[in-house]
């Protein structure tokens, strides 16, 4: 499954790569034809890319091209959309479900599809929680992935029986009055060592598959306490559902949780607009100003309205990047060029992290009087 690290290692691909952006999906399955649409875009931008290089070059894009068409021809596409890599030591390919747009680079990676994916569609952790243990999940785009499950095991081997009377496997027998409750005292206590053993191993899981937020799914009496024994470092939404769902299959735990996972996303995208919109101290309006910050690393987060672009310039040796027409950069002198912004983003967020939220529908309409996109500062702002 797709994870934004992916970008980040694409970064540091030795120029010149081929980039192909492939939408795999045919728009009827039945046709067998359409299936190979996507080849026919293939060669003709191929074809338009090496009559504009020198003869060197050329001959290694058109060796990097045949590459990736084998590649297509020789495999029956099992997802909406594939991104490969191609260049002089180079290959990988990202599959996913989710359609993208046909394209065809030569030069850098070109990686703005794959950003914007990633940025618009965050993943997500789920842990489905019962007595008998704790299932782990990654959803991300309508795609699940399971983990290994850990199961609950109550070990009452160390219990005396003179303090508890018979104890029989997995329950109790015997047991009366102060007896019965020290021992149900015990069960609870072992549940809670258990609950903060699946809080540790969630947070370590999620951090390394880069989630966005966590749902906890199962009895109020479980998911309570795995909740509270997240270690503190753990910063991302942890957001619960008392739901029994613990034994049903994937597909059937989709379609009770999807709705609520999309009810949350907008909930939340409605407080991410709110946090930066209005006049609350630290929060940075307006598109120049807060790519001007955003360059200065000044940013915590960056706030934007989904679909937004815009035509920049940006300089070809440091790389400073702004709306204004001069064709020499203001700050080193340097020449600029013309890019778009949503192909400039995903080289600016890695030399300038920070959190980054996509919003849309109703929730943007206040950020598009502010430009579209707004931030918010590292450190409060002095008034």
């Amino acid at each position: 499954m797709f994870a934004t690290n992916q970008i980040e290692s694409s970064f540091e691909f030795a120029s010149p790569v081929l980039t192909a952006y492939v939408r795999t999906s045919p728009s009827d399955a039945s046709s067998h034809r359409l299936t190979r649409e996507y080849m026919t875009s293939l060669r003709m931008t191929g074809r338009s890319i090496s009559g504009s290089l020198r003869p060197p070059e050329r001959e290694t894009f058109l060796k990097q091209l045949d590459r990736v068409e084998e590649f297509l021809q020789q495999r029956k596409p099992h997802e909406r959309g594939l991104v490969i890599f191609a260049g002089p030591g180079i290959w990988k390919t990202v599959s996913l479900q989710q359609e993208v747009e046909d394209e065809l680079h030569w030069g850098k990676p070109a990686l703005a599809q794959l950003f914007w994916l990633a940025v618009e569609h965050k993943p997500y952790g789920i842990v489905v929680v019962d007595h008998a243990g704790a299932r782990f999940f990654r959803y991300w785009l309508g795609e699940i992935a399971e983990y290994k499950e850990k199961r609950f095991a109550i070990d009452i081997s160390q219990w005396k029986r003179k303090d508890l009377g018979h104890v029989s496997g997995q329950g109790v027998e015997k047991t009366w009055g102060s007896k019965r409750d020290l021992f149900e005292k015990r069960i609870e206590g072992q549940y809670a060592h258990l609950c903060h053993e699946t809080a540790d191993h969630a947070a370590k899981l999620y951090v390394s598959k880069e989630v966005s937020a966590v749902f906890l799914v199962g009895p109020d009496r479980l998911i309570k306490p795995i909740e509270a024994k997240f270690p503190s470092s753990f910063h991302k939404p942890i957001v619960l559902f008392e739901q029994d769902l613990a034994r049903v299959s994937t597909s059937e735990l989709l379609r009770h949780l999807e709705p609520q996972i999309a009810a949350w996303q907008r909930k939340h995208q409605a407080e991410v607009a709110a946090g930066v919109t209005g006049d609350q101290r630290g929060t940075v309006a307006g598109f120049d100003e807060t790519l001007n910050d955003l360059q200065k690393g000044k940013l915590r987060a960056l706030v934007l309205n989904q679909g937004l672009d815009a035509t920049l310039r940006q300089c070809v040796h440091c790389g400073w990047t702004d709306r204004s027409a001069d064709p020499i950069c203001t700050v080193c002198g340097s020449e600029r060029r013309s890019v778009t912004f949503r192909d400039a983003l995903p080289e600016l967020a890695r030399r300038h992290p920070c959190e980054i939220e996509v919003v849309s529908g109703d929730v943007a309409e206040d950020l598009n009087k502010s430009g579209g996109m707004a931030g918010v500062a590292l450190q409060p702002r002095q008034m």
